[in-house]
């Protein structure tokens, strides 16, 4: 799994734009082959700036939807007129775990939080 986290600031007067730029462009990442999901953050220390964060099987997805047409395009008005900064950040997953699968958790872990998370708690694990 690889994870693509997208910390832009946006220029005040360009917030709308962008975010009608960003809802233009859903339909056409759903359809991507190999994404998994996204999700969009707004900081709650810095007035702008948001993060996306999106989960893809593969690099050679993240590589097609870097090379959609209408997705250059946006990139670069976006570059060009509505963003302030940006950091692109592509990581690969070292280990995933919920408080109901802790299957990867680290050994020190599950020791300290034998049988899960919450759910566990609540029916007196």
């Amino acid at each position: 799994m690889i994870r693509v986290l997208f910390e832009v600031t946006v220029k005040k007067e360009g917030a709308e734009e962008y975010r009608a730029l960003a809802a233009s462009l859903k339909d056409e990442l759903a359809r991507v082959k190999g994404y998994v999901r996204s999700e969009r953050f707004v900081s709650l220390a810095h007035e702008g700036k948001l993060l996306s964060l999106s989960a893809w099987e593969s690099e050679e997805a993240v590589d097609a939807w870097r090379n959609v047409l209408n997705h250059r395009i946006c990139q670069r008005q976006s570059r060009e007129a509505l963003f302030e900064n940006y950091t692109i950040t592509v990581a690969t997953q070292l280990r995933s775990y919920t408080d109901a699968d802790r299957g990867e958790a680290p050994e020190d872990s599950r020791v300290a939080h034998p049988g899960g998370g919450k759910r566990a708690y609540e029916a007196g694990g």
